[in-house]
């Protein structure tokens, strides 16, 4: 059943709301997929954050186009589904690059990064970068390695003079 003029605004209007909010979008192909796939799919994104959801192009391109988006290299025409995050940028890219193992139909069509439309091979490579907790505790340890090692090269002279007067009681206590 054909949806009216209302129905489509509101469906544009959820649509242009949840791209606005989304650090992370990735556009992918589904065809060939069952409905229990796409269930399971979207099962696994939820619990990670990620909304997966089947979008028209056409509605699509209008919130893209309300977002000031530009569509120079928007080049699809078939269905799309549209996952997206609003916690990380790279977390739909990742989880679903490990969903593709299993349903090899899932095929990544590109996504939006810096409000400009990528394509798939942008977005294999966000999805090989590590998980924001991870990337963080990268940074920690980089931050901490100089303090680190600061503190390991003062103790060594510290070191140095319990190992003198150690060998100093030593040689007394022999009585030499």
């Amino acid at each position: 059943m054909a949806k009216s003029k209302a129905q489509k605004t509101t469906t544009l209007a959820a649509i242009t709301q949840e791209l606005k909010s989304a650090k992370g979008i990735v556009f992918t192909q589904y065809r060939g997929l069952t409905v229990k796939q796409i269930d399971l799919v979207r099962k696994i994104l939820r619990k990670e954050n990620v909304k997966y959801q089947v979008v028209k192009i056409t509605l699509l391109k209008k919130a893209l186009q309300a977002l000031g988006i530009k569509l120079d290299n928007f080049k699809y025409n078939g269905p799309v589904a549209l996952a997206t995050s609003v916690d990380e940028e790279a977390a739909p890219a990742r989880i679903l690059k490990s969903l593709v193992k299993d349903n090899p139909q899932l095929v990544f069509d590109g996504g939006v990064f810096n409000q400009e439309i990528v394509g798939p091979d942008v977005v294999l490579r966000l999805a090989s970068l590590a998980t924001k907790p991870q990337l963080l505790g990268q940074l920690v340890s980089v931050l901490t390695g100089p303090a680190r090692g600061l503190v390991t090269v003062l103790s060594g002279n510290t070191k140095k003079l319990l190992n003198v007067l150690n060998a100093i009681k030593d040689v007394k206590g022999r009585g030499v």
